[in-house]
């Protein structure tokens, strides 16, 4: 098919609304082929784990999850589930302990029988049940507290006493009872949970003492050791351990996710751009650059942190400080970034001073979106896709194109990168704050307005720096496309934890969420179509 051909047809409802179906079936198809060959499906406790309170408290009340029968019964099914799996004993422990917190309080509730736990173990996992289904009562507690007493405490008695502790907010009884099970049985399970609760409690010191034991070297991992030299900026160990730590629970997947959800925007920045060959030597760099900038904000926080104790705050006026230094510590290093660039661009025009600036807030957000997507089991990037790449892409683009004129100018627009930054950083600010702020939850559509400011803002630009848009193929169907590409491996990726069809409500109920911003894309995207 000749070029002529793709244009006329890439620029048809008709022919957009038939290939996007295709598209959508073959990645169906795809998503439940995937999910047949794993043969380790996701159990009722993971379930659970992955469901929307797990992930996010305040999504759900918690009261009102405990109170659902519905969630109830599937906690009990959960709970017979995991005793009766083959995991170890320990393990069965955590999760009843986990799940027990999400238990309505005050519900007594008998464990089954089980041929897989032997009566000593029956009898720890009913003491911890009951100390957890009652995390304020005394009385509850006492027959845990009797099993895991003296030098003949059976295995995981101390553990289970932890475990319980931890649920009753006291941690330095929980310390003191990791140490007992450490102690009589050498368990390296309560070796790793007693590192995480010196973490908790940031007692740096006890993790420095415990990091120069051998029984205890493969607990202390980058992470931990980064988080000591926080503590004392140590600008040495934190820089040694940061990257190590940045990755060490990394899954690939969802760096692919990132990976593939970053791509897809870079394509159409160049497509934005009008021509491949001005600007596909910026392109690695300028990602790179923008993944940089990621890491530099995290230093920026530690230091922050280190020397000012920042902090969220209690009251909105400090919050809305907090969510504006978002704003700011982002902003300025995205930008400190993409200097190094400007005197490569002098000498190119302002459209591809605005992509190879878009380019650099993608990759900050490529970084950023690696965890993002493992916190939300990769639900989260087409939310992603829509909202936080194109803030980044957006702001950084803006205030590079300003930027770089002042520096060409010889100062002459000094003025007006300084106000463009500005607004970068309040607009920023804001969208963050009318996610975060307590006190704004109710004006938490406000967000969607403060985007859609901002995407007026930046297609106007765009608009005014090209002249034509007569793309061989219309950068509505490339658009359609790379969405339609990010929710499949989305749902490949769900389905292959879950199964088709709880894979398929999951990506249905984050479509529904961003719908209002898609339409903003479609609208403002500066082509016509019959």
């Amino acid at each position: 098919m000749d070029k002529r051909k793709w244009f006329s047809r890439t620029r048809r409802v008709g022919f957009l609304w038939k290939s996007s179906a295709v598209l959508i079936g073959v990645m169906l198809v795809l998503g439940i082929v995937i999910s047949l060959f794993n043969t380790n499906r996701m159990d009722a406790f993971q379930e659970l784990m992955t469901s929307p309170v797990m992930v996010d408290e305040f999504e759900i009340e918690l009261e009102q999850f405990r109170e659902s029968s519905t969630v109830s019964n599937k906690i009990v099914h959960a709970l017979a589930e995991s005793l009766g799996s083959k995991s170890p004993f320990y393990e069965k422990l955590e999760e009843v302990s986990f799940l027990l917190y999400y238990f309505p309080p005050h519900h007594s509730l008998e464990l089954p029988s089980l041929g897989t736990l032997t009566a000593e173990q029956q009898q720890i996992a009913q003491a911890l049940t009951d100390a957890c289904a009652e995390p304020e009562s005394k009385p509850a507690f006492l027959p845990l507290e009797k099993l895991a007493a003296g030098t003949n405490a059976p295995p995981d008695a101390n553990y289970a006493a932890a475990l319980a502790l931890e649920n009753r907010g006291t941690d330095i009884e929980v310390i003191a009872a990791l140490s007992r099970e450490i102690e009589l049985h050498g368990s390296a399970h309560a070796r790793e949970r007693l590192v995480g609760a010196y973490l908790r409690l940031k007692k740096y010191d006890a993790l420095e003492a415990l990091g120069r034991d051998p029984d205890y070297k493969e607990f202390i991992t980058p992470y931990i050791l980064q988080d000591i030299a926080i503590d004392r900026q140590d600008w040495g160990g934190i820089v040694k351990y940061h990257f190590a730590s940045a990755y060490e629970d990394m899954q690939p997947a969802m760096a692919v996710l990132a990976i593939l959800s970053g791509l897809v925007w870079a394509f159409l920045l160049i497509r934005f751009n009008g021509s491949f060959s001005n600007v596909w030597k910026f392109s690695v760099p300028a990602l790179l650059l923008g993944a940089l900038s990621a890491h530099a904000t995290l230093f920026c926080i530690f230091w922050l942190e280190g020397q000012f104790g920042m902090a969220f705050g209690d009251n909105i006026y400090q919050q809305l400080v907090y969510c504006l230094g978002i704003g700011l510590r982002e902003e300025s290093m995205k930008l400190l970034l993409f200097v190094p660039l400007i005197p490569f661009l002098s000498k190119r025009n302002d459209l591809e001073i605005l992509t190879v600036a878009g380019l650099v807030g993608l990759g900050f957000a490529m970084e950023e979106n690696i965890n993002y997507f493992q916190a939300s089991a990769g639900l989260g990037a087409m939310a992603r896709f829509a909202t936080a790449n194109f803030l980044h892409i957006a702001l950084t683009a803006m205030c590079g194109l300003t930027l770089t004129r002042a520096v060409v100018h010889r100062g002459e627009d000094i003025q007006h990168a300084f106000i463009t930054f500005v607004l970068a950083v309040a607009i920023h600010g804001f969208y963050d704050a009318f996610l975060m702020v307590p006190a704004l939850e109710d004006y938490s559509w406000l967000t969607y307005t403060v985007f859609i400011l901002m995407g007026y803002q930046y297609f106007g630009w765009l608009r005014h720096l090209r002249e034509e848009w007569k793309d061989p193929i219309s950068i509505t169907a490339t658009f359609t496309y790379g969405i339609i590409l990010v929710t499949g491996f989305t749902f490949m990726l769900a389905a292959w934890d879950s199964g088709p069809v709880p894979a398929i409500q999951a990506v249905i109920s984050e479509a529904i969420g961003i719908a209002i911003i898609l339409v903003l894309f479609y609208r403002e995207i500066p082509e016509t179509l019959s």
